[in-house]
């Protein structure tokens, strides 16, 4: 299966992850900085996605998924897990908490939230 991850590789909470879940020997993983992706955001967000809304994944070139779906999915394919429950508390509050978590962090190094 080939997974496509785009995600802020200036966030050291979403690089940490991104780099954690360890698909690599199971599955095409090709991890992509946001950051230098511009051209793909913009296609992104033309069918819905904001990368300021959570990590993005195209998975074999035709789903994508976001945010909390894409933890998820990825954390159910990963051999290092990180224990996300598909539940309503992590979907609307845990990872909301995590979302304005890495804003903070960002603004507190000096980087610009908003890709």
């Amino acid at each position: 299966m080939k997974i496509e991850l785009f995600y802020d590789k200036v966030c050291p909470f979403c690089r940490f992850y991104a780099h954690y879940i360890k698909l690599k020997e199971t599955h095409e993983l090709i991890l992509f900085n946001a950051r230098e992706c511009k051209n793909q955001l913009q296609e992104f967000k033309s069918k819905g996605f904001d990368i300021n809304d959570g990590y993005i994944i195209r998975v074999n070139d035709r789903n994508i998924y976001q945010g909390v779906d894409a933890i998820i999915f990825l954390n159910d394919l990963a051999q290092n897990k990180v224990y996300f429950p598909d539940n309503y508390f992590f979907r609307n509050i845990v990872y909301s908490i995590l979302k304005q978590f890495r804003k903070l962090i960002l603004l507190i190094t000096g980087k610009n939230v908003n890709l």
